[in-house]
């Protein structure tokens, strides 16, 4: 085995053992698979909480679905599916390249699915997570009950702006750091998420929740350096969804958001529900880990909506 697969192995098994106490500190039983993707041809896994209506969620760019932690246990009569991103957490290494991101988003949403024997789910997705759910809305409406976003859905929106600990790993600088032998320690990832989630993203979560973050990091920034989805902050405007796309849009969908959202703030998303036919739009006191600001309020407000279209 080479030392690079050495060092991956390392985190992987770092990653399980600080996800496995992440739950239990939330009091959430788990059951933990690996899922095998069609589109792109990969092996991810999904972790599963609950029984009730089948339930999607997708997690941010760089982690893994140890993040949803907080919330899960806040939603009630759900089967729920936490599913890592490609590149991401225990999923197979993605080289993203000459990827056409748009049909890449709603295919992997797609195929998900497919892998988890649904024909139609509602999904939840937070930043890039939410750019995969919204996506997978616009383009194949029938596979999708609803779309929740939580938080600003990455750079989907016009007028977003990458954060700079978000922006670093798609630059040279961040390349190095890929190929470093020092991933980043739990102290590290506490520092990255205070300055893109805020001060309620780190405020009450366990230490083992950052241990379980910092090693998806170190797994996910190989893969991470490979998108391009901007030129340093300013993302490509081809890649963004437009007003007419979502005018479009008859998946019923809620988009909550913080007050101090650090990629845009809340004027986006009530623009964006403003558009949808079915979209509302929710905002809280909070930053762009909303649901670790407010698990109980986020899980009150998803529960509420998902058994309106979704029962």
């Amino acid at each position: 085995m080479s030392r690079t697969e050495q060092r991956r192995q390392a985190q992987r098994a770092r990653l399980r053992a600080a996800e496995a106490a992440t739950f239990a500190y939330y009091g959430v039983a788990t059951v933990t698979e690996e899922l095998v993707i069609a589109d792109p041809p990969l092996t991810t896994r999904v972790v599963r909480v609950g029984t009730g209506t089948p339930t999607v969620l997708f997690h941010g760019g760089g982690m893994t679905s140890t993040v949803w932690a907080p919330l899960v246990a806040h939603l009630p009569g759900r089967a729920l599916h936490l599913v890592d991103l490609p590149g991401c957490g225990l999923a197979d290494p993605y080289d993203h390249g000459e990827v056409d991101l748009a049909r890449h988003q709603a295919a992997f949403v797609g195929a998900v699915l497919d892998a988890l024997g649904l024909q139609r789910a509602s999904v939840i997705g937070a930043s890039m997570g939410g750019w995969y759910a919204l996506r997978a809305a616009l383009a194949r409406p029938e596979r999708i009950t609803s779309a929740t976003l939580l938080t600003a859905p990455a750079l989907a929106l016009p007028g977003a702006r990458m954060p700079v600990p978000m922006a670093v790993p798609g630059t040279w600088v961040g390349r190095r750091m890929a190929a470093s032998t020092r991933p980043p320690s739990a102290r590290m990832t506490r520092r990255v998420l205070l300055m893109i989630g805020g001060e309620g993203s780190v405020a009450t979560a366990p230490e083992a929740l950052f241990d379980a973050l910092g090693a998806a990091m170190a797994l996910s920034a190989t893969s991470a350096a490979t998108l391009d989805i901007c030129r340093w902050r300013t993302p490509h405007p081809h890649l963004q969804v437009t007003g007419a796309e979502l005018a479009a849009c008859e998946v019923p969908m809620l988009l909550l958001w913080g007050e101090e959202d650090v990629v845009q703030p809340p004027e986006a998303g009530r623009w964006a529900a403003s558009m949808l036919p079915q979209g509302r739009c929710e905002v809280l006191p909070g930053g762009h880990g909303l649901w670790f600001d407010q698990p109980q309020r986020c899980g009150e407000l998803v529960t509420a909506f998902l058994r309106e279209v979704d029962p």
